[in-house]
């Protein structure tokens, strides 16, 4: 993969005119608009970061993570993992799976679920568990 993502600053620092800046701290960052590359020399780690003509930006990194971000909103996802983050509403989502594919999400503003295979339960804030089973569903409040 990192070898893949330094093939990609390769390509936008050569046949496109981009322009490129080293920081204090050694990072290469390149450029033409709509694609940034960066490579840390110190670190070996590199990303790509593109934009659509949608606005959202889409970034991988060479140790398998993957974000996604526009208008305040972003989503990150690495190997055991996913977050979640809206500036506008303050609210922010983590989810974690386990070896058994059992995912766990917590919410900011207290929600907790539990769910495999489009089955599971959740507990909200207000003291609400909802489950969903194979042949039923429902919600009960405490």
């Amino acid at each position: 993969m990192k070898i893949l993502l330094m093939m990609a600053c390769l390509l936008l620092t050569s046949g496109l005119s981009a322009d490129c800046v080293k920081n204090a701290r050694g990072k290469t960052i390149c450029s033409n608009g709509t694609t940034t590359a960066a490579v840390n020399p110190n670190t070996g780690n590199a990303a790509v970061a593109h934009t659509n003509p949608n606005g959202v930006t889409t970034t991988q990194t060479s140790n398998g993570s993957t974000a996604k971000s526009a208008n305040g909103v972003a989503v990150a996802q690495g190997p055991n993992g996913a977050a979640a983050v809206n500036t506008r509403t303050g609210n922010a989502a983590v989810a974690q799976t386990n070896q058994n594919g059992v995912t766990t999400t917590q919410t900011s503003n207290g929600g907790r679920a539990k769910t495999k295979n489009g089955m599971g339960a959740v507990q909200g804030p207000n003291g609400t568990t909802c489950a969903k089973g194979a042949n039923q569903q429902g919600c009960v409040k405490k």
